[in-house]
């Protein structure tokens, strides 16, 4: 009972903000999607209020007769491109019915990604995405790491997320999560916040490696060195990497470093998992080769698998791709995971060329956009690597991500102005409609 007044509340709370303003109803929808309340109650009544459907078309609606600026330009084209590629696939799907109601759930995901790049117009809103993001999700999370990491430490942790999936969903999620906490532990100056939110970084990254994901394991080592290498101050990045992992590693078991030691002898071992992981790659492959312009249907890798398993059924049945370039390929064909590519990896270069924007500039909120750019690309790098082994593909999450690279970018390119004009700016923020103003 005490549980279901907690949440209770908790959605009252953002209701209240909700209807104050369109970027408080798309933090409340956040919250919501990452947080999953009606998961934390026993009672149905949560469950019943369809908080999901509801704040999703509320912020839409505000959103739309708020008079905010609508955004149009290549990378949102390219959103709007691979959800109509997704859209083709649904409807030329044999499985046209189950494709359908995913693609729907799509057709949320995108619009919201698409309401983050019109709303988030400034760095501060920026950062208020990025905590509702690490709050809703990150938590309970850390509090998992921590308990485990002190009670049962070494212990794998197999609890899954249904917001993430299974423990390799888990993995990549809070591995794209760390660096955003990073980024508020970078961002703020306040002594008690920075040593909560890094409660919170060891915490979810200690989670994510007792899921004893393998894929896991090499989204952090990749994540942790592009994170380090784009550092400025590298010496100083490189004592808190070492200081994080002096705390985590000692704590990690032999069956941890043995499952890991599999990445490279699966063949040897023939372990099981990796040898039908290659398998359910190579049905992907198939898939787009039958059906190389539409795939088998959106999120459609399931219920097709058995008709292309060549193996009797000896890997399960209704098997997932496990691999999220993998899974686009076979389920939107080859024009899909063209248009894929050009998502993630286009939103992975702007990082960079909002980072050199940033490193030119000579104002002080071009800093936090530097800080920003940097863990978002951090957070691609997790996922592109850890994504390659698990079926990750259309997660809210990664696309959040993705808008707001978009965001960021227009973020810096209204800081990037002339200095004569910056004078006009208030102490928050400078805005594009005050320079016309000024002119």
């Amino acid at each position: 009972m005490l549980r279901t007044i907690v949440v209770l509340a908790l959605v009252g709370v953002g209701a209240i903000y909700a209807v104050q303003a369109p970027l408080y109803a798309l933090l409340f929808y956040i919250g919501n999607a990452y947080f999953r309340p009606a998961e934390w109650v026993w009672e149905g009544f949560v469950g019943s209020l369809h908080l999901s459907f509801i704040s999703g078309a509320y912020v839409v609606l505000v959103s739309l007769f708020s008079g905010a600026k609508l955004i149009w330009n290549r990378r949102i084209a390219l959103l709007v491109l691979f959800l109509f590629q997704a859209f083709l696939s649904t409807l030329w799907s044999e499985h046209w019915a189950y494709s359908w109601t995913y693609w729907l759930e799509f057709l949320r995901v995108i619009v919201i990604t698409y309401l983050i790049v019109v709303l988030v117009t400034d760095f501060y809103k920026f950062r208020l995405v990025v905590m509702v993001m690490v709050f809703a999700l990150g938590l309970e999370q850390a509090r998992q790491g921590w308990a485990y990491l002190i009670v049962r430490p070494g212990w794998y942790n197999a609890n899954p997320v249904s917001f993430l999936g299974d423990n390799n969903g888990v993995a990549v999620g809070l591995l794209m999560l760390v660096p955003l906490i990073g980024l508020l532990i970078q961002s703020t100056e306040n002594k008690w916040a920075k040593s909560f939110y890094c409660f919170l970084f060891i915490g979810c990254l200690y989670r994510a490696l007792s899921t004893y994901s393998r894929g896991g394991l090499l989204a952090c080592l990749a994540m942790s060195g592009a994170w380090w290498l784009r550092s400025h101050r590298k010496l100083r990045g490189l004592i808190r990497v070492l200081v994080v992992a002096s705390i985590i590693i000692p704590l990690l078991p032999d069956a941890f470093w043995n499952r890991m030691q599999t990445i490279k002898t699966y063949q040897e071992e023939e372990d099981p998992s990796a040898l039908g992981r290659i398998h359910f790659w190579e049905i992907a492959i198939e898939m787009a080769s039958a059906n190389p312009f539409v795939g088998v249907g959106f999120n459609g890798y399931n219920p097709a698998y058995d008709a292309y398993d060549s193996s009797g059924g000896q890997y399960g049945r209704g098997r997932s791709a496990h691999s999220s370039f993998l899974g686009v390929l076979a389920e939107l064909g080859y024009p899909g995971l063209i248009l894929y590519i050009l998502v993630i990896f286009g939103a992975l270069r702007r990082c960079s060329v909002i980072h050199k924007w940033a490193e030119e500039g000579e104002q002080s909120d071009l800093s936090e956009v530097k800080k920003s750019a940097l863990a978002l690309e951090a957070a691609l790098v997790a996922f592109i690597v850890g994504g390659s082994f698990v079926p990750f593909q259309y997660n809210e999450m990664l696309w959040h991500v993705v808008g707001l690279t978009i965001a960021l970018e227009r973020i810096a390119k209204q800081s990037r102005v002339p200095p004569d004009l910056c004078s006009l700016s208030d102490p928050v923020r400078f805005t594009p409609s005050r320079a016309v103003a000024a002119a």
